[in-house]
């Protein structure tokens, strides 16, 4: 799940240096739309890939589809992906790098508090899926009662997993 952030679409953002300041300012507004959109994994073009794969110490992977597969097919990558462009900040003199672009992106995405709103749905996710396994093993297990006919796990989490014969291992 992707989370949309339009606030982030209303920001503009002026460059400096050796590239053209009307370059590096599309670029970072084509960035913080991308962030603004929730970071689709598709919607990654590659003039983002290019540039971004060049920036705030990120490594190219192998290609573009590698570089979105790892940051945008799941919000753990995508905190992974925001957590990194905030750790590194811009390095360096703006008139040869864009370290102009990386900081001021680095500090929207503080100032917004993207990280934390992230972080908030990697853990709605968490809790989903576990309740998803929970209702599984329910459903394929049952729920003992206690004697009184109260529903209690404790028998079942005391009970051993199996009664598979053990297996033996060797080196050959």
């Amino acid at each position: 799940m992707s989370l949309l952030l339009p606030h982030l679409r209303r920001v503009r953002i002026e460059a400096e240096g050796w590239s053209s300041p009307q370059d590096k300012a599309k670029l970072a507004n084509a960035i913080l739309a991308f962030v603004a959109k929730g970071l689709p994994e598709e919607g990654f073009s590659k003039a983002l890939y290019q540039r971004v794969s060049q920036m705030w110490g990120f490594i190219a992977c192998f290609n573009r589809n590698g570089f979105a597969g790892r940051y945008f097919s799941s919000t753990q990558g995508r905190l992974a992906f925001l957590d990194q462009i905030i750790a590194r900040g811009g390095i360096g003199d703006p008139a040869w790098t864009w370290s102009d672009v990386e900081s001021r992106i680095a500090a929207l995405l503080v100032e917004h508090q993207v990280l934390d709103l992230y972080r908030a749905e990697l853990r709605q996710e968490t809790v989903r899926g576990e309740q998803a396994l929970l209702r599984r093993l329910i459903d394929r297990h049952g729920v003992p009662a206690d004697h009184a006919g109260r529903i209690s796990l404790a028998p079942a989490l005391a009970a051993p997993l199996s009664r598979q014969q053990p297996v033996q291992m060797g080196l050959l």
